[in-house]
């Protein structure tokens, strides 16, 4: 399969500037093709912008992103036509959706699949406050976890820095008390999720499936220090859904409010608001 025309949307900060060397092993496998193409390198401001005037301006029939999950995410919010295919080459530290789609490929075999026979998915896009997401939405616990690791210098690797949060977050995170879908809690974490797996390889929703326009509702109620430990290695290994704490079900629309700003994520990507409304929106399609 040739393309005509693609953009390679590229981060070249992910994984602290390593993802260089597939970006430019990429770059090679496309020369050798001989497909035309287009490099978009993101720079953290006004990302989403551009990019939509980039595609918006161009007729493009596949974007390769080369990043993590926040690439991902920022692309999507670019997207003016969802039926361009989309292919990902992970470059980023968790690689949450890239794992679910890829499974174990190898590397090489990933950034060579726009140009042998694949199959094409089409994935749930989901919205929160008019502001795309694609694996997962989470509040309390892992959106505090997100603002502080987007808030502060470590001397750290990404992975390193981001299990400090979490240790720190469990011993000092205090539950906020909000209203769901008009129903007032206290809750430790609320995560709403199209995908098995966010937060680097976390299986926070391990039913959870891409396209059945259905997000896993997962909340973990107000909990004491020594429950937030014992629940940590369950939920990192998917076999929290039946405990007492936890409320599992699948909804497709959900509100969230509180008095005061509730830190959350998308894609990992923080935000802080007093209110979220989540919604689908359209499928995308994927190349597999």
């Amino acid at each position: 399969m040739k393309f005509k025309n693609i953009l390679i949307v590229y981060n070249p900060s992910s994984q602290g500037g390593k993802s260089v060397n597939l970006f430019n092993e990429y770059l090679t496998i496309v020369k050798k093709e001989g497909s035309p193409f287009t490099i978009f390198e993101t720079t953290g401001i006004n990302d989403v912008e551009n990019i939509q005037e980039i595609i918006s301006s161009n007729a493009y029939d596949l974007i390769s992103i080369i990043g993590g999950d926040g690439t991902i995410n920022m692309t999507l919010n670019g997207l003016q036509d969802f039926g361009i295919p989309i292919h990902i080459a992970p470059a980023g530290t968790g690689n949450d959706l890239a794992r679910i789609l890829y499974g174990h490929l190898k590397i090489i075999d990933i950034l060579r699949l726009p140009f042998q026979y694949t199959k094409k998915v089409d994935i749930d896009i989901w919205s929160c406050n008019q502001i795309r997401f694609i694996n997962g939405f989470g509040a309390g616990f892992d959106g505090a976890i997100a603002e502080k690791i987007q808030s502060k210098t470590f001397l750290f690797s990404s992975k390193t820095k981001y299990w400090i949060e979490i240790i720190k977050q469990i011993l000092f995170y205090r539950s906020p008390k909000v209203e769901i879908n008009g129903k007032k809690t206290s809750v430790f974490m609320i995560a709403a999720a199209n995908g098995s797996d966010y937060g680097g390889g976390f299986k926070v929703a391990p039913l959870a499936k891409l396209d059945d326009k259905k997000l896993e509702y997962v909340q973990c109620k107000n909990i004491p220090i020594l429950h937030r430990l014992y629940y940590l290695p369950l939920v990192q290994a998917g076999k929290h859904l039946s405990q007492k704490a936890i409320t599992y079900k699948q909804v497709n629309e959900l509100t969230i409010s509180s008095h005061q700003p509730l830190p959350a994520h998308l894609d990992g990507e923080p935000l802080c608001e007093k209110s979220y409304h989540i919604k689908w929106e359209n499928q995308a399609q994927f190349l597999r």
